[in-house]
C-alpha cells in the first residue's frame, strides 16, 4: 500500500512540483481542521493529521530518492565530460601550455585553507575552447569534506578591468585532487593568444595531515610543458615554526629560492619561487612543524 501511495505521489510530483504537493498537504490539513470543528470529532482531526503526515512523509521519501539518483547522474556526467579532454590530448597532443603558476595558501589552525591560484595559459592550436587544471592535496579526503570545497574561476583583474567568471566543470580524481575544466565561450582563444585565470578556492581540511595529524605535508606541482615561473606561498597560523625542504629542485642547478618571512599578526610564511622548470618535473616543497 505504501509503495503504491509513494508511486502515486511521484507521478503527482512530476506534474505539479514540490510546491503543488505542499499546497495539497496544507489543503488536506485545513479541510480536516474545518471538518473536525464542524462535527466536533477528535477522530476526524486525528485522521486529517495522519493523512497529512503520510503525505509529507511520502514527499520526503520521493525527494530523498530523487536526490540520490540525481547525484549519481551528475557524477556520471562529470566523469564522462572529464574523459573527453584526455581523449583530445591523446589524439592531438597538448592544446595549451601554462607559462606561469602562482599559488597562495592560507592555512587555519584546524587545517582548513583559503587559497588563490593565478595561471597564464597560451593556446597552441587554432582554436582553444577549454583549459584543464588539477589542484588539491594528494590524500583521500572523506566525501563530507569534498562536498564543502568551493571553487570560483574568473579572469585576472588588473587596474579594475577583469575578474568576470568563467563556467567550469569538475570531477574528483582517485588521488584526491580536483580536475577542473574551464570552458571558454565565444570567441575561443586563437593560437598564440594567452589568458590569465584566477581560481579562488575554499578547501576545508586540505592541510589536515599537517595541522591535525602532525605529519609533514608536500606542496608540489607538475606541468607537461616547461614552466617559465612558479610561485608557492604558504601562510601558517601564528605561533608556529616551520621546517622545509625543496622537492625536485637542486641548488646550483635550478634557479629557485625557498625563504621564510612573517605576515600580519606574526604569521609565518614559507615562499618558494622557481624559474625555467623543465616539462614533467615534479617539484615544490615539503613542510613540517617544529
Amino acid at each position: 500500500m505504501l509503495t503504491g501511495f509513494v508511486s502515486f505521489l511521484d507521478d503527482h510530483l512530476a506534474d505539479r512540483g514540490v510546491r503543488g504537493l505542499l499546497d495539497s498537504a496544507l489543503g488536506i490539513l485545513a479541510f480536516g481542521g474545518v471538518l473536525g470543528a464542524a462535527i466536533g470529532s477528535t477522530g476526524v482531526k486525528t485522521a486529517g493529521l495522519t493523512i497529512t503526515a503520510l503525505y509529507v512523509l511520502g514527499i520526503l521519501v520521493i525527494l530523498a530518492r530523487r536526490h540520490v539518483t540525481l547525484r549519481r547522474q551528475v557524477q556520471e556526467h562529470e566523469a564522462l565530460l572529464a574523459r573527453y579532454p584526455d581523449l583530445i590530448h591523446e589524439k592531438y597532443g597538448p592544446l595549451w601550455r601554462i607559462d606561469r603558476w602562482e599559488e597562495e595558501l592560507d592555512i587555519a589552525q584546524n587545517g582548513d585553507t583559503i587559497g588563490s591560484i593565478t595561471v597564464h595559459a597560451v593556446a597552441q592550436e587554432e582554436e582553444l575552447w577549454f583549459v584543464r587544471l588539477r589542484i588539491g592535496p594528494r590524500w583521500d579526503q572523506p566525501i563530507r569534506m569534498r562536498r564543502k570545497v568551493r571553487v570560483r574561476v574568473g579572469s585576472v583583474e588588473t587596474d579594475g578591468v577583469g575578474g568576470t567568471r568563467y563556467r567550469h566543470t569538475s570531477t574528483w580524481l582517485p588521488d584526491g585532487r580536483l580536475d577542473i575544466v574551464v570552458h571558454f565561450t565565444h570567441p575561443p582563444l586563437r593560437r598564440g593568444e594567452g589568458v590569465g585565470l584566477r581560481l579562488d578556492v575554499d578547501w576545508p581540511g586540505k592541510a589536515a595531515p599537517l595541522m591535525r595529524f602532525g605529519e609533514p605535508d608536500e606542496f608540489i606541482m607538475r606541468m607537461v610543458n616547461p614552466l617559465v615561473y612558479a610561485g608557492y606561498r604558504v601562510v601558517l597560523p601564528a605561533g608556529l615554526r616551520a621546517r622545509y625542504d625543496p622537492i625536485g629542485l637542486h641548488g646550483g642547478v635550478d634557479r629557485f629560492t625557498l625563504t621564510t618571512s612573517t605576515a600580519g599578526g606574526g604569521r609565518p610564511v614559507v615562499h618558494l619561487q622557481a624559474h625555467d622548470i623543465p616539462a614533467d618535473r615534479r617539484f615544490g616543497m615539503r613542510l613540517d612543524l617544529k
